[in-house]
């Protein structure tokens, strides 16, 4: 399979978007906050399903991306997509919540360093 950088620039500015996104929506905010607000969950959400879709389609067209960038859990990403997209009924906002609060600032460092290693020296 041809790998595809310009794509994957692309990819990882989408999910990088949809981190900025995330953490706007939620700058000062708690986790009773989010609990209590339901567009503020479902903004969130839909931001994620925007994180897993550009995961997946970045693997589709570059698969050594996981290679490439090991900081960004993409298989996981991907999962957490599915559980959100499909799984509608049964997502447990305190998980949701957790991740805004763990994963999401080390994400966005993680795709700001990809980014900026694609800009350097596209996939050398």
């Amino acid at each position: 399979m041809t790998q595809h950088p310009l794509r994957a620039r692309e990819y990882l500015g989408h999910m990088l978007d949809a981190v900025g996104q995330i953490e706007t929506y939620a700058r000062g905010k708690n986790a009773e906050d989010f609990l209590s607000d339901r567009l503020l969950q479902d903004g969130v959400i839909r931001n994620m399903e925007i994180l897993g879709e550009a995961s997946r389609n970045l693997l589709s067209s570059v698969p050594d991306a996981a290679r490439k960038f090991p900081g960004i859990p993409f298989t996981a990403i991907y999962a957490m997509r599915n559980q959100l997209s499909h799984g509608y009924f049964a997502i447990d906002s305190d998980i949701v919540w957790k991740v805004i609060e763990r994963d999401i600032p080390a994400l966005r460092k993680e795709l700001e360093a990809a980014i900026a290693a694609l800009d350097k020296s596209p996939w050398a």
